[in-house]
């Protein structure tokens, strides 16, 4: 219901109707990477410095963005059997998607430039910010995409040379119970977050999803 409401709204702001749901403007996918954004399982420290709160999460990623006109989600990257890697058995990299609109290829390069530096992915070969066109026709499926519910888990190998190869598959039963028990008392909007127009749609479905609940 949550993705239906806010995908709709989003289509409709940006022109996309049926049959084709080719958007009347440029759309672009975001994907935001902070290494700092990990969480260690309940009971287990980090050291000095605490876990994050999903809160504070949120508000890393929705600042990154600060200035455009966007709807995004926070994403659960699960990795396990991390113990020789990480020294706890599993943890959360909580990263960020989000589509933009009302901007151009050239904002978006500038202002991805400026933003590396201060937000690293936690694979070296990685990017922790990356952008691209939304295809005519991949508006939909984006929208699924940032609104899913975590299908993978990961885990992580260390080379020779120390660096880090990682590896996916489904999740299974044990590990999705595990995650939920992570995420049980968040709400979807502290998942969220837009700026923009893209605060309009949000407030609006939020409301419908009261509403409907």
């Amino acid at each position: 219901y949550w993705m239906r409401e806010w995908g709709g709204r989003l289509c409709h702001r940006l022109g996309a109707a049926a049959p084709d749901w080719e958007p009347r403007q440029p759309v672009f996918f975001i994907t935001l990477i902070d290494e700092q954004q990990i969480v260690y399982p309940a009971g287990i420290e980090r050291g000095w410095r605490p876990n994050p709160g999903i809160n504070g999460i949120r508000r890393i990623y929705r600042r990154a963005l600060r200035g455009f006109d966007h709807f995004g989600m926070l994403d659960p990257t699960l990795y396990v059997s991390t113990q020789r890697v990480k020294g706890v058995p599993r943890f959360i990299l909580w990263h960020a998607h989000a589509l933009v609109w009302n901007t151009s290829v050239a904002d978006l390069d500038a202002w991805a430039k400026d933003l590396r530096p201060m937000m690293r992915a936690y694979l070296p070969y990685a990017t922790g910010v990356d952008h691209c066109p939304v295809r005519p026709n991949g508006l939909r499926q984006l929208i699924w995409y940032i609104s899913k519910t975590p299908r993978k888990q990961y885990q992580l190998f260390k080379r020779d040379t120390n660096s880090l190869q990682q590896y996916d598959g489904p999740i299974n039963g044990v590990n999705s119970v595990r995650l939920y028990s992570e995420m049980r008392n968040m709400k979807l909007p502290q998942l969220s977050f837009a700026a923009g127009e893209g605060r309009i749609i949000i407030r609006t479905t939020i409301k419908a999803t009261c509403d409907w609940y």
